[in-house]
Formats: C-alpha cells, structure tokens, sequence
C-alpha cells in the first residue's frame, strides 16, 4: 500500500514536466543537441523594453523561445544611445534562467559619444569622453552578466581633426587598428574583469573582410585578446534591392577563414531576417552549420515578429531536425579543397571579396 501511495504521489510530481516536455519537442531536440549545435537568439536594448519589460512578455518570450529550439539568450544593455534599464534586465535574466535558458549579455556600439564623420551609427574612439562612456557601458554589463557579446561594430572611419593629429604619420588603417586594439584591452577587457573577474566577452567579426584593418578591426591581435570570436552570416537574398548583393557562399567562407585564425575561439555565426525570403533565410543557417558553427543565433527576437520573419521562422523550425543532423555530420571535420590563403589585414588591391 504504501509503494501505491508513493508511486502515486512520484507520478502526481512528474506529469507536469512530461506535459511540458511533450508540448515543445523541439526544445527537447535543441536540449539534447546542444554540445554539437547550440540555437540562441538576442534581445536588442530596445526589444528589452518593448518585449521583456512585464511577465506576461517574458513568457512570451520564453514560449517563442522553447518552440522555436532557442537554448540561450543574449540580452543587451546597450544600442545607440539607449541603455537598457538595470531592474528589467536582472529580471528578464533571472526569468530566463529559471526558466533552463544559458542568459548572456550583449553591447551593440551604436552611437557610444561623438559622432564620426564617416557612418553616422559609427563613434570617434580618438575622443576621450566617448571611451568613457565605452567604458561605463562594459562595467554595466559586466556587473550583470558573465558572457557578453560585442556586436559587429565595434569600428570606427572617423577622420575628424582630432583623428586626423592622433594619427601622425600612420595610416589610417595602423592607427585605427592601434587604436581599437588599445581600447579593446583597456576601456573592454581590464574594465569589466575589474568588475567580474569571470566575464568573458566574444568579439564578433562583421562579413566586410576585405576591409577590417581599414576601420579599426585586427581580426589577429583582437582574436588573441578575446576569450572567443564570432562572425556575421546574414548573406541575405542576393537580388533583394536594399540588403542583396551578397552570395551565400560568404557566409560559409568568412566563418571557415575566421575560423583558421581563431581556431577553438570561434564560436557561433550570426544572422537575420532582413531582405530574405523563406528560403534564403534558411540557406544562412545551413551555410553558418556547413561552416562548423558551435552556435547559431537568430538576429533578433523583435524583427522575428513581425514583416518575413514569422514565414522564416516556421520553415526554420520546419527544418531543425535536419539542421541538427548536419551540424553532427560536419562537426569537427577536416575541410578538403583547393587552398586559397587570405593573410589578414591584406588589401584586396581591386579585387575585393574574390573569395566569396
């Protein structure tokens, strides 16, 4: 009688869970695969307030998450002069997490200070009050979170005049990447280990390769400061009359050439719905798994709401089991072919992005 009363209670405590598994198979897919491909998604400063800001939002969130495979997700404190607020982030965080979620942080460095005379999203690093402020935006994140990714721009193509007699007798190039490498080690990495002595920070790389060195990124001394690297795969659709122009393959050959140089550093390739039909926003994510991709994320929850991105997301996650299957298959291996070296920071002299 006894073991009755106690099977009773066990299966009584149990149903739930199985309940719940039962009704997100693809969370437990994604759960299980995770060691060999991990599916994340971020939440931009902004989407942080729009979409994380009360509990009804944040499950969702979570909801969203769970059918669609995601296993992490990237919270950012920062973007284009916006800082996300402290008491929501450490909520939306700890709901996460209680939730079985890996939660990271993430810095978009989107207007940080004074503005550069090239790109206008783009900051002058030369500026000494903008690199406090860099600063203090690490320090935040850092003090809430362990991992925190840097997003793809991370540059600067200022020539003002204070560039201009900082730079001396440099190129543009060797003082820009001086320059960010400086501030990489300095107003980054010592400031918020000062701060979290267990933070690590991925740099993630843009897909312009050809021209790194030219604004600021030294993709070999960044890489060997950086606990890990990451690259940008959004290829999009190559016709699309504002975001085309790009061919699938780059995606596959930034990762493996980043890849090489960061060898167990690179970690995860990054993509988005913009400019992409169905189709060709699957194709991102086959080309970033092709690539050996530890980790894909899917750029960002508030643009997966709304415009081609519900569309995408169905057939992603229509698909998952046979990306999960890919992403086995190719992991770890040997790539075979015909070598064709790209030494970084090299000017492409009139033939840029050949190797795409």
């Amino acid at each position: 009688m006894k073991r009755l009363v106690f099977s009773i209670i066990l299966a009584a405590l149990v149903a739930p869970s199985v309940r719940a598994d039962d009704a997100h198979p693809l969370w437990n897919l994604a759960t299980a695969h995770r060691n060999v491909l991990r599916v994340s998604t971020l939440f931009t400063a902004q989407n942080v307030r729009d979409h994380l800001s009360t509990d009804e939002k944040i499950d969702q969130a979570i909801e969203w998450c769970r059918q669609t495979g995601v296993t992490r997700v990237f919270l950012e404190t920062f973007r284009s002069r916006y800082w996300a607020e402290r008491a929501t982030l450490e909520h939306a965080r700890d709901r996460f997490r209680k939730a079985g979620f890996d939660v990271a942080g993430c810095v978009t460095t989107t207007i940080v200070g004074k503005r550069s005379t090239g790109w206008d999203l783009i900051s002058c690093y030369t500026d000494r009050p903008t690199q406090d402020t860099l600063q203090k935006i690490f320090e935040y994140t850092a003090s809430m979170f362990d991992l925190i990714m840097i997003d793809d721009f991370w540059f600067t193509d200022c020539e003002c005049e204070a560039c201009k007699a900082a730079r001396g007798d440099k190129s543009w190039a060797e003082y820009r990447c001086d320059l960010m490498v400086e501030l990489s080690r300095t107003r980054i990495l010592e400031a918020a280990r000062r701060v979290n002595p267990d933070v690590r920070i991925i740099i993630k790389y843009p897909q312009w390769y050809d021209n790194f060195h030219n604004r600021g990124y030294d993709v070999v001394r960044q890489t060997e400061d950086f606990d890990w690297i990451w690259v940008g795969t959004e290829t999009r659709d190559y016709e699309d009359p504002r975001w085309g122009g790009k061919v699938q393959y780059e995606a596959y050959y930034i990762m493996r050439w980043l890849g090489g140089i960061g060898a167990g550093k690179c970690g995860g390739g990054w993509f988005d719905p913009y400019g992409t039909t169905e189709r060709t926003y699957l194709e991102q994510a086959t080309q970033t798994i092709l690539a050996d991709a530890r980790e894909m994320l899917l750029f960002c929850y508030g643009s997966l709401q709304s415009g081609t991105g519900p569309a995408n997301v169905a057939l992603l996650r229509e698909q998952m089991p046979r990306l999960f299957d890919l992403a086995r298959r190719v992991a770890r291996k040997p790539i075979r072919g015909v070598a064709a070296p790209k030494p970084p920071s090299s000017n492409a002299d009139g033939e840029s992005y050949v190797y795409d």
